[in-house]
């Protein structure tokens, strides 16, 4: 006998996506609905809905979401091997070479 699950935000039938529990990457029961990228817990597994979300949790938030219009990352043209001319202090491959080193600090590089 197969169970009918919905999901609770768009009520589709999400009964196929039912995944058992697998502690060993710290799943617990319960299906997901694609649409809506939700995970709903199994209510056998003794997880009520009113359980979910702590009043500790943390939101997730995407890389948008945090940085806005910000691009992730330095991109490779922003970088400079080496320092700029040292009598002109405009050079752009001054601000480039100190990033360079700021990244390449946080690696545990000198």
């Amino acid at each position: 006998m197969s169970r009918t699950k919905h999901c609770p935000k768009c009520h589709a039938d999400i009964s196929d996506t039912y995944e058992p529990d697998d502690w060993s990457v710290g799943i617990n029961a319960g299906w997901f609905c694609d649409a809506c990228d939700l995970g709903v817990a199994d209510d056998d597994q003794g997880i009520a809905d009113d359980d979910e979300p702590m009043e500790d949790d943390v939101p997730i938030m995407t890389a948008k979401e945090f940085r806005g219009d910000q691009p992730l990352g330095t991109p490779i043209s922003g970088l400079s091997g080496q320092p700029g001319e040292p009598r002109n202090p405009d050079d752009p491959r001054h601000a480039g070479y100190e990033r360079f080193k700021r990244i390449a600090k946080s690696w545990g590089y000198d």
